[in-house]
């Protein structure tokens, strides 16, 4: 759920990163947008485009409103292979190259672990949080990072974490 400490976290990392030319190179957290998309996604995710129009937070990216429903075909019959229906699932995001889908029916957050294998053809599908906030508080703004990254801790965006105190 997005609750309003969540909001305020996110703040603090846009100020972070508005702060300094290094990290606001590759890195961002807009505003979010003013009214609520028409967009047929998970309730959460339309929630976090009013917290931030989308993220990219070193490694891993939370889409913005434009490319959400470009991204869907990513999950169309023939390409990622899914345990259910492809229609019960969203793509949010990406961590690294691997797509980050929203379960349509529990809000749970899911990907391809496997930073040795492409996605596509990874034989690994697993489930990494309840939730959108959950996933975007361990692995964007928390000790979760390097794990589901595979980076190591001179990465710049755990730097980010680290000044910022999140880890």
């Amino acid at each position: 759920m997005i609750t309003d400490e969540f909001r305020q976290g996110l703040a603090r990392v846009r100020e972070a990163i508005d702060s300094s030319e290094e990290w606001s190179i590759f890195n961002s957290v807009p505003e979010g947008v003013s009214r609520r998309p028409e967009l047929d996604a998970p309730e959460e995710y339309l929630d976090f485009l009013l917290a931030a129009d989308g993220v990219i937070m070193g490694s891993v990216v939370i889409l913005d409103r434009k490319f959400a429903q470009k991204s869907q075909a990513l999950i169309s019959p023939g390409m990622a292979e899914v345990p259910e229906d492809p229609a019960n699932w969203f793509v949010v995001g990406k961590v690294n190259e691997n797509p980050v889908l929203a379960n349509r029916r529990d809000g749970s957050i899911w990907t391809y672990p496997d930073m040795l294998t492409s996605w596509w053809a990874s034989r690994r599908f697993e489930r990494v949080a309840d939730s959108l906030a959950e996933f975007v508080s361990e692995y964007a703004l928390g000790p979760g990072y390097l794990r589901i990254t595979g980076s190591s801790e001179s990465d710049e965006w755990w730097q980010l974490l680290r000044y910022l105190g999140n880890v």
